[in-house]
């Protein structure tokens, strides 16, 4: 299934812990745009080291599972 191998190449890219620089540089998604969602409560969860802000790999792609769609009326329902 090609969700499968998308999801299987994201795995290979994610480190085990990311910054939301490794999170921009792997997945295309801004870190100014992490940061919104994390002050929304709407992003993927995450983990704080002091200043740091780490995201976890599983709990990444568990969020990029949760959010694939196949037409934009089924996110708007949320």
């Amino acid at each position: 299934m090609e969700d499968d191998t998308t999801f299987a190449a994201l795995a290979e890219v994610l480190k085990p812990m990311n910054t939301t620089k490794d999170i921009a540089d792997r997945c295309g998604i801004k870190e100014s745009t992490l940061a919104h969602w994390r002050s929304d409560g709407i992003g993927p969860k995450f983990v704080k080291v002091g200043r740091t802000v780490m995201y976890p790999k599983e709990p990444m792609i568990e969020y990029f599972r949760d959010h694939l769609y196949q037409c934009t009326t089924e996110y708007e329902e949320e």
